[in-house]
């Protein structure tokens, strides 16, 4: 199987809780909060002729300062560590997507590539439409999860497809049409379930517009059955499963195809003599 069309960029979830701590301490240490203090610190001592004793307390005491004000706001720090994180593994999968995407024009495969550009511009609108709100929060580390695993089986059935479609002049030429039957049986398993991945992130996008854009004050009254979400609450159901059915497609395909020639190199030209 070429591997210059598989998805080969982590998921974004789940997410390890020491890259947040690591980020946060950065941001911390970068922030004019944290340095500003001490160096003020430093240079009064200095005005004061304060000493080393001096120093030592203007410096614990300004660090203590500090490290309780950035105790206070650490749930913020944390928080705004995790969206960085998140917005740089997202931005990585994009660039990934685009690789693969260029390299399939440059093969010809035009429909593929389109089909897998309509597949990274759903993906980043989802994706930037689930972190708008609060309210939505909830559903943001399932919708990203969802995302990461269909994108990268949908890169790898494009590229089995790929392989398959390789093999069709030695299929052309077996004098067996169970072989043909079954490579475009195959191929149409294929972009069935690829459809049907594209439908279902659609699917997923309109309902966190829905909820997004809903005004809190002047929604109607709902009953317990139709409390906010519970139709994304639904199809994220559907989206957890979806990469695992690709696959499961994708496996049951390769079992049916074991039977089909390898390809062979195409014969040099034959010399004609007169």
């Amino acid at each position: 199987m070429d591997p210059s069309t598989l998805f080969s960029v982590a998921p974004t979830f789940p997410m390890d809780d020491v890259r947040i701590r690591e980020r946060s301490r950065e941001l911390m240490l970068r922030s004019p909060i944290t340095w500003t203090p001490l160096i003020l610190a430093g240079a009064a001592g200095i005005a004061l002729d304060a000493g080393l004793a001096g120093f030592v307390i203007l410096f614990g005491a300004t660090a203590a300062l500090v490290s309780r004000y950035w105790k206070k706001r650490r749930p913020a720090i944390d928080a705004t560590s995790l969206r960085e994180l998140i917005g740089e593994s997202n931005a990585a999968q994009d660039d990934e997507l685009k690789r693969i995407i260029n390299n399939l024009s440059a093969k010809g495969l035009h429909q593929y590539a389109l089909c897998l550009g309509r597949f990274l511009f759903l993906k980043q609108k989802i994706e930037k439409d689930v972190h708008r709100g609060k309210h939505l929060a909830v559903f943001a580390q399932e919708v990203e999860k969802g995302v990461d695993g269909i994108c990268a089986e949908v890169c790898r059935e494009i590229t089995d497809i790929r392989k398959r479609e390789e093999r069709l002049g030695d299929v052309l030429t077996s004098r067996d049409p169970a072989l043909l039957e079954r490579l475009e049986s195959a191929r149409r398993e294929s972009h069935a379930a690829i459809l049907h991945a594209y439908t279902s992130l659609y699917q997923v996008h309109a309902e966190i517009v829905g909820l997004g854009t809903e005004s809190l004050d002047h929604k109607p009254k709902q009953t317990a059955a139709e409390q906010p979400g519970q139709r994304l609450h639904e199809i994220l159901g559907g989206l957890r499963d979806e990469a695992d059915m690709i696959a499961r497609t994708h496996a049951r395909i390769r079992r049916s195809m074991d039977e089909l020639p390898e390809p062979v190199e195409a014969p040099g030209p034959v010399a004609i003599t007169q």
